[in-house]
């Protein structure tokens, strides 16, 4: 089955995914949890950032002006806010472990923003219990607590727009008359990862192979396949650029030669690893190459 492409593609990664006799279709690095291509997890993360915010808000004029209903509504917000927080963290769980490469900077990172996310609502909670109902007024303490959320929030945030515009977690790069792209993954080696004429100059493709990630690609020199890993901080390299036979990480900008691995321009230091593509009639292979883990996945996390 021969698979149509878009003349844009060298900006566009080619996914394959193929479990037992389904085939599934997706974009690499696009949310798994969306509306029609819109990711959930940042149009829920308004409600609770806004509620908890504004209730830290009210709370003050509250106190500084002795206002119940004000203080009231602030304890309102907190509750409706914990609540929105629960609804915004399911779509972020699917994304984070669905979408963001393993053994990456961006999983690092999506730990962080998860955790910081939950002492969030640790300190609300404990905001809510020790004022226990909403006629009381907020105190040093409960206002206490409310800062150190808002400061959570805050610095919680800046990881999550990191996420999004640096590392490009759930970004849908389709572009008009674009067609559906796949992803495949095999259970060995000796299966083809795909059939020669699907690939143009300048197209990538990600498969996985006994768990181990190869991007696929045909630069002016025939068909190649290195580990999608940027040896950077992890990016998936397949999500990436191929210009002649040197493939950009779309995360920081590194360069490798698609042929040897070599570095090209930084901040990478370390060359990526690179697999035998071996052609058999219209069907590619790829294997490790002699000395190399099967499953060897270089990556680096982020210090």
């Amino acid at each position: 089955m021969k698979t149509r492409f878009s003349a844009n593609s060298k900006l566009a990664a080619i996914l394959w995914r193929r479990d037992g006799n389904h085939i599934k279709r997706g974009i690499h690095m696009r949310s798994r949890a969306s509306l029609k291509s819109h990711p959930l997890h940042p149009m829920l993360v308004a409600f609770p950032i806004g509620l908890l915010v504004t209730s830290f808000l009210f709370d003050l004029i509250a106190r500084w002006r002795e206002l119940p209903s004000l203080a009231a509504a602030a304890w309102y917000c907190v509750i409706a806010g914990l609540v929105g927080a629960v609804m915004a963290a399911v779509p972020g769980l699917v994304d984070l472990f669905s979408v963001v490469p393993a053994n990456s900077s961006a999983r690092s990172r999506g730990y962080q923003h998860g955790i910081l996310n939950a002492l969030v609502m640790v300190a609300f909670i404990a905001d809510a219990a020790y004022r226990g109902t909403p006629e009381v007024m907020p105190d040093n303490t409960s206002l206490i607590l409310s800062a150190i959320g808002v400061v959570l929030i805050g610095t919680s945030g800046w990881l999550g727009a990191t996420l999004i515009y640096r590392n490009q977690i759930a970004v849908d790069r389709l572009y008009a008359n674009a067609v559906g792209f796949r992803r495949i993954a095999l259970a060995d080696w000796n299966r083809p990862v795909c059939k020669a004429s699907e690939l143009s100059e300048g197209q990538l493709l990600l498969t996985e192979i006994q768990g181990a990630r190869v991007a696929i690609g045909r630069c002016s020199q025939g068909i190649v396949a290195f580990n999608d890993h940027c040896t950077h901080k992890g990016g998936p390299l397949s999500d990436g650029a191929l210009i002649g036979c040197t493939v950009q990480c779309p995360w920081h900008g590194s360069q490798f030669d698609v042929t040897t691995g070599r570095v090209v321009a930084g901040p990478a230091e370390e060359r990526v690893v690179t697999y035998d593509v071996v052609t058999r009639g219209d069907d590619v292979f790829v294997y490790p190459k002699r000395g190399e883990e099967k499953k060897g996945d270089p990556s680096r996390e982020a210090a």
